[in-house]
């Protein structure tokens, strides 16, 4: 199964998520990100109002876990979704969540979002972290 991945399902598996991060290391999905989703999640992840939840990792460890935990992930530039951004940008609830969406577009793929909002539009279907889990569980 092929999906575009969201910076906040990137954020839940380095925080908390083990169910998260066994599905980013899932055989059965290939993963798709905007380029910008990766700056995305290290900027939050370095943020000051994330480092107590770190258990004092530095910076540069953080990158280190985070390149570990994307490795699979498939990193597409801009330029590769530019023409959707436009559409992308009516259905999008945030002008954050518009690279997800044009990238989605583009593939033609869901997204792999846990951002309720997200469900709301109709332009592509999104699965949440459960939705995802029990799809898989119910193909086998």
């Amino acid at each position: 199964m092929e999906l575009v991945i969201d910076a906040n399902v990137l954020v839940a598996a380095f925080l908390r998520s083990a169910v998260t991060r066994e599905l980013l290391l899932d055989d059965r999905l290939t993963l798709w990100t905007p380029e910008y989703g990766l700056s995305e999640v290290e900027k939050v992840l370095t943020s000051r109002r994330l480092r107590p939840r770190l258990g004092g990792l530095s910076p540069a460890e953080v990158r280190v876990i985070l390149s570990q935990l994307t490795a699979k992930i498939r990193i597409l530039p801009a330029s590769t979704y530019q023409h959707k951004l436009r559409e992308a940008m009516k259905w999008a609830p945030h002008s954050e969540d518009t690279p997800y969406l044009a990238l989605a577009l583009h593939l033609h793929l869901p997204l792999w979002s846990n951002d309720s909002e997200l469900k709301h539009q109709q332009g592509i279907s999104v699965y949440t972290t459960q939705e995802l889990v029990a799809l898989l569980r119910s193909k086998g």
